[in-house]
């Protein structure tokens, strides 16, 4: 029966190389947590954007609403003086 017999420079490989992916892992968690905040921040900034936009198409329809039928009723003042 063979003996198995680890060397210390395998071992070393065997440690930097474990630490090596550790420390890449925790980079790119950093990396995806940064990156969330910044998505999660853009998607509330286009939400306000949109509904901000939408109450300003609403209340720029009322306004045109309204100035035609103003408009229409001094047309209708018009003809009756006439």
């Amino acid at each position: 029966m063979k003996k198995f017999a680890l060397h210390i420079d395998a071992l070393a490989v065997i440690i930097i190389v474990f630490i090596t992916s550790f420390g890449f892992n925790l980079y790119q968690r950093y990396q995806y947590s940064d990156l969330l905040k910044e998505h999660i921040g853009l998607q509330f900034q286009v939400l306000s954007l949109e509904l901000g936009g939408a109450m300003k198409d609403a209340k720029l329809k009322k306004c045109v609403d309204d100035t035609e039928t103003q408009l229409a009723s001094l047309n209708d003042c018009r003809l009756n003086v006439q």
